[in-house]
């Protein structure tokens, strides 16, 4: 299947504030009452690449938070 949106964020600094907005605006664009299906695919699509990125981004953060409690805890 052909990637209709290439995660490009990673050419960049990742941004979870920017991520988190356009996933809502994904959302936001969902609930038009009406909708173009080939459009629909591309951002339902773009909203699971963002999503995963987010995911990875929190679990990440929460590695990190451990790793500083642990490291405080010890002293």
């Amino acid at each position: 299947m052909r990637r209709y949106y290439q995660y490009n964020m990673t050419e960049k600094k990742f941004n979870f504030g920017e991520a988190y907005k356009e996933i809502e605006e994904i959302g936001e664009w969902f609930q038009k009452e009406s909708i173009d299906l080939d459009e629909a695919i591309k951002k339902y699509e773009r909203g699971l690449v963002l999503i995963a990125k987010c995911k990875e981004r929190l679990k990440e953060t929460e590695n990190k938070l451990k790793e500083i409690q642990t490291q405080y805890a010890e002293e």
